[in-house]
């Protein structure tokens, strides 16, 4: 017994001496969404509350070492589960050569593109509040109107080298996208999780200003190996290589700002054997008019998914398209925003859908949506 209190002991000791000299920061964010339409089932959500907490200290060599843990909670179609990111626990080291994350975070494809339908007041990061009310999707490869594994925090590590002369690197290594905290992610179909292993992303982005315009222009390449998502099923075991390619530019001059955003995630998840072949891309373009604590924009984003004929064999929901037919989605959008004070914000938006499965026998519902929300961060 006093072999264990004496364990015990040391233990805390240790435990309260390694983080005595960290200064700890604790973050969160919080909001609420009314919507009503054609077309759609109207109501009250959320798309997810967020807390934080993180820790920096310096080392007597100078560097930075640092982590955080981040968990969501959302009511969005399945409770405990991430209505956008996931739950991401790592740490890092900042040096003068680079910083170097390792484990549960976002790779280097996310931090460097700029997100232009963020812009839009009321969009979200991936224009995703708006189908908090809508669930016609039919062009997303788990996620919406973006590149593959966008914003995922699978285990991985991410290199980023300093800023020189306005560019900025980054490079990330994933061994195996089974490997994360997929099962927790709404916001990633059944195609994306765990498709592809030693996933590869290579990004670089170059800031300046000119003129009186300032300016950020960011290109990625994503590429990895397939795998199966079951060993014991054949065909998926025959997946294409991963292989994307997305780019985005953000101009603002004085209160105005427009952007663009363009992803190509070619046959990635289809199948080598596919007669008809699998695609799979879009882009966004955005434009917002900031007046001080009130912001007006409106965007523009499109998908467009052809499912290959393996893909279109084994759906669990299938449309009336053949394989090799093409699957869009449009979103128009315009949206306001006020920031309050005090971390609250708020916003209304309009948002008009366009479906369509590839089939012009198919009548689809293509919604208008009225959404309000308040958010708080603190």
């Amino acid at each position: 017994m006093n072999k264990f209190l004496m364990t015990l002991v040391t233990l805390v000791a240790f435990a309260v001496s390694g983080v005595a000299f960290a200064d700890a920061k604790v973050s969160g964010f919080m909001q609420q969404f009314v919507g009503a339409g054609d077309d759609i089932d109207g109501g009250i959500t959320q798309k997810f509350t967020r807390f934080s907490m993180g820790a920096d200290t310096t080392t007597d060599n100078g560097w930075t070492v640092g982590g955080s843990f981040a968990i969501e909670y959302s009511t969005y179609a399945n409770p405990g589960k991430s209505g956008y990111l996931p739950t991401s626990n790592s740490m890092y080291i900042q040096t003068d050569m680079a910083t170097i994350s390792i484990g549960a975070t976002a790779d280097a494809t996310t931090a460097l593109i700029p997100r232009v339908s963020a812009m839009v007041p009321g969009a979200g990061t991936d224009g995703g509040y708006p189908m908090l009310f809508d669930g016609g999707m039919l062009s997303a490869n788990g996620v919406e109107f973006a590149e593959a594994y966008y914003a995922d925090a699978n285990s991985k590590i991410n290199v980023m080298l300093p800023a020189v002369n306005g560019f900025t690197v980054g490079v990330a290594y994933t061994p195996d996208n089974e490997y994360g905290t997929k099962s927790s992610i709404l916001r990633r179909g059944g195609a994306v999780d765990g498709s592809h292993s030693n996933v590869v992303n290579a990004a670089a982005s170059y800031s300046g200003e000119t003129d009186g315009m300032a300016y950020t222009i960011g290109v990625s390449s994503i590429s990895g190996n397939s795998t199966g998502l079951n060993s014991r099923d054949t065909i998926q075991a025959k997946n294409n290589d991963l292989s994307v390619v997305t780019a985005a530019i953000k101009l603002t001059m004085g209160n105005i700002s427009v952007g663009a955003h363009m992803y190509d995630n070619g046959a990635s998840f289809g199948s080598s054997t596919d007669a008809d072949k699998a695609s799979d891309a879009g882009y966004n373009l955005a434009a917002t008019y900031n007046m001080g604590n009130i912001t007006v924009g409106a965007g523009l984003s499109h998908s467009e998914n052809t499912r290959g004929t393996n893909a279109q064999a084994r759906a669990k929901t299938l449309t009336s398209a053949a394989a090799g037919n093409v699957m869009e989605d449009t979103a128009v959008q315009f949206g306001i925003a006020y920031n309050m004070g005090g971390g609250v914000n708020t916003f209304v938006q309009l948002t008009n859908f366009t479906h369509s499965d590839g089939d012009h026998a198919t009548t689809e519902a293509d919604p208008q949506i009225l959404i309000g929300g308040i958010s708080l961060g603190f």
